[in-house]
């Protein structure tokens, strides 16, 4: 059998390919399928109650409402310090500096897990540095603030959503040409003029789509948030966690069916990430 040279390239291409295909399909597709299964029941069993009963039980409605609203307030907070912070960068004249603060953010945006929330609890903790040492000011820190809080969770996910927003923000802000200021200022505009009509327009679409992959981020957190406030605290996550592994509520449909419905947040969420990113991309790119 004679192959053609488009034939050839078509089966060196899929092999090339077959490694990332088996590797997406193991940890991938294959997990996806057994989460959906099992949270009907599997094909023998099917059944949709489990998902119902996400939406209808008290304690489930209760960490959806605190996992969205911990992820929109930490989400939001995150991207108005991290733009601001990334604009500065950007207008550093210094380039070891800018170099410097960029591998910084780089660096910190990828922080995160049980690690992160021990380096919180001997700073911030009952017995932090930082506790104590306000201490001996006489400021007590655990009266108005507890790093065991949401506030204090918040806290702590903005340490790595700060500079994840830097570094999504960043080419945004390259993006913006020194010409355009130059012709606002020609046609009689000032620097407030600027921003309203050709600045904030243009970095809308990025901060828009940053925002949102900083909410997919806090969504899907949980080793931080185990290591800070264990069961505490009613999140999804945390929530997944107990039904899967709890002696006495340990129910591994009710868990898949959770984890489905994050499941679904989190995809629609980058979903409107890439979207939106594929708008601003026109700008850094012109």
């Amino acid at each position: 059998m004679i192959f053609s040279s488009r034939s050839i390239n078509r089966i060196g291409l899929l092999l090339a390919f077959a490694p990332f295909l088996i590797f997406s399909a193991m940890f991938m597709l294959i997990p996806v399928v057994a989460l959906l299964l099992g949270s009907v029941g599997g094909v023998e069993r099917l059944s949709f109650e489990w998902i119902a009963k996400v939406f209808t039980n008290a304690t489930f409605q209760r960490s959806i409402w605190n996992s969205l609203l911990l992820s929109v307030v930490s989400s939001i907070g995150g991207a108005i310090i991290g733009t601001a912070i990334g604009y500065a960068i950007t207008r550093t004249k210094r380039p070891r500096v800018r170099r410097a603060l960029t591998a910084l953010a780089t660096v910190s945006s990828n922080a995160g897990g049980i690690s992160l929330g021990f380096a919180f609890i001997t700073i911030l903790g009952a017995a932090g540095m930082i506790t104590i040492l306000l201490r001996t000011f006489g400021i007590d820190l655990l009266s108005f603030f507890s790093i065991y809080s949401v506030i204090g969770l918040m806290v702590v996910y903005l340490y790595f959503q700060v500079p994840l927003m830097i570094v999504l923000m960043l080419p945004a802000f390259v993006g913006l040409r020194r010409d355009w200021s130059e012709a606002s200022d020609s046609l009689g505009g000032d620097g407030r003029d600027f921003w309203r009509r050709i600045g904030i327009p243009v970095l809308m679409p990025s901060i828009v789509a940053g925002t949102v992959l900083l909410f997919v981020s806090s969504m899907g957190a949980y080793a931080t948030a185990q290591a800070l406030i264990g069961s505490r605290i009613n999140l999804m996550t945390i929530q997944i966690s107990i039904l899967r592994r709890g002696e006495v509520l340990y129910q591994p449909a009710q868990a898949d069916a959770m984890a489905v419905v994050l499941l679904l947040i989190v995809a629609l969420s980058v979903l409107a990430y890439h979207l939106i990113q594929r708008r601003a991309q026109r700008w850094i790119e012109a």
